[in-house]
């Protein structure tokens, strides 16, 4: 990255918010859901960030419920009922393995800072968490650190 700055959207505290990389710098914006807090905006660099989480959420909690459901019903009520329940299991997990959910998560320390990030956004996302984990594993440190205010 050579001072280009890239968006990453997404959603945390049930608001919208997003996380600009530029070079080394990352700059949080979001809204907590709470009134009294207001506005959420952190400033800090990819050398404060302790550990780095990315996750792709492709399975279904709903559908192993009705899978195990489905066995049940099969052995229970009939094999009509349960065949009806596990197609339904198997066609929303299905739309999960088509359309998974992405979490970034930054420990900084202090906090953590949780993003579901929007499918368009998730690219970038997952290259941003294994440049982290490279600097973390490395020990590579910012070319140019950060100026102080």
């Amino acid at each position: 990255m050579s001072g280009d700055t890239i968006t990453i959207r997404g959603r945390a505290y049930a608001q919208p918010a997003t996380l600009e990389v530029t070079d080394d710098r990352l700059i949080w914006r979001g809204r907590r859901s709470d009134v009294d807090r207001g506005p959420e905006n952190i400033a800090t660099s990819l050398d404060d960030v302790r550990d780095v989480s990315w996750i792709e959420k492709r399975w279904s909690g709903a559908a192993a419920v009705l899978a195990c459901l489905a066995i049940v019903w099969m052995v229970t009520e009939g094999l009509a009922i349960g065949a009806i329940t596990m197609g339904l299991a198997g066609a929303l997990a299905a739309r999960q393995m088509r359309r998974p959910r992405y979490w970034l998560g930054l420990d900084l320390g202090t906090r953590w800072l949780v993003l579901r990030v929007d499918p368009a956004s998730a690219a970038s996302a997952r290259a941003l968490a294994d440049r982290i984990r490279r600097r973390l594993l490395t020990g590579e440190v910012s070319v140019r650190p950060p100026a102080l205010p």
